[in-house]
């Protein structure tokens, strides 16, 4: 059967990503307000996804404009990609024979850009001491735009009568949507240097949107889409 495609370049998003963020950074003054970080964590699905996917990596950049001594405005970028869910390695139960199948062409993905404003504050009269290093804990949220595209394909036709053809293979499916959603954080911050900083951060993630079902293979429909994401970045502040 044909295939159908989703076009997806992280290249171009991280590009735009980029030049969006830049756009913010050249409007600000130059008085040591502004910042940028770069970072790198775990996407961590929650609440039905991790039904679908296990951990993956993620990769994220923030601009941040330090509004006043406790608040940051951030604008961020972050990308993920869920690979081999666990439909691949899942049976369906053929009602003619009662046996249970293996689609062994299977696979399914769920590739992530979300573009995120956020309200970040730091709550600096609870700072402590780690290994000698002061830590500032920091608490955050936002709303974004959540943009996925989940595809499965490789499946084996559970419709069939009489004899079950091994080859004839649903068609692809594809959902792509372009999600409001929301996000909560918990973190802090520590100095690296005099114009560096190493940031952590655990934030929640929810986005309106679905995963559909595949009863068939024991797999219901996901509404609305939940993860976590745990960070850790440098933040450079000029």
């Amino acid at each position: 059967m044909k295939e159908k495609t989703i076009s997806f370049n992280p290249l171009s998003s991280c590009v735009l990503s980029v030049i969006f963020l830049f756009s913010f950074m050249v409007a600000q003054p130059d008085n040591n307000t502004q910042s940028i970080s770069f970072y790198t964590g775990a996407g961590i699905p929650i609440l039905g996804l991790n039904d679908w996917y296990g951990l993956t990596p993620v990769l994220g950049i923030q601009y941040a404009y330090k509004s006043d001594d406790k608040t940051d405005l951030v604008y961020e970028f972050h990308y993920q990609k869920f690979n081999h869910g666990s439909i691949e390695n899942r049976k369906f139960l053929w009602v003619v024979d009662y046996n249970y199948y293996l689609s062994k062409d299977a696979s399914a993905q769920m590739v992530w850009n979300d573009f995120i404003f956020k309200i970040r504050k730091y709550v600096k009269e609870k700072s402590f001491t780690f290994s000698g290093k002061t830590i500032i804990p920091s608490f955050s949220y936002g709303f974004g735009f959540y943009n996925y595209a989940h595809k499965v394909k490789g499946l084996i036709y559970p419709g069939q009568y009489i004899e079950l053809d091994e080859t004839f293979l649903m068609e692809p499916v594809i959902d792509r949507r372009v999600a409001w959603g929301g996000n909560l954080g918990l973190g802090g911050i520590t100095s690296f240097n005099e114009s560096m900083d190493i940031r952590f951060e655990l934030n929640y993630h929810t986005a309106i949107g679905y995963v559909r079902a595949f009863e068939d293979w024991g797999l219901y429909e996901v509404v609305p889409i939940q993860f976590l994401t745990f960070e850790l970045g440098f933040v450079y502040n000029y």
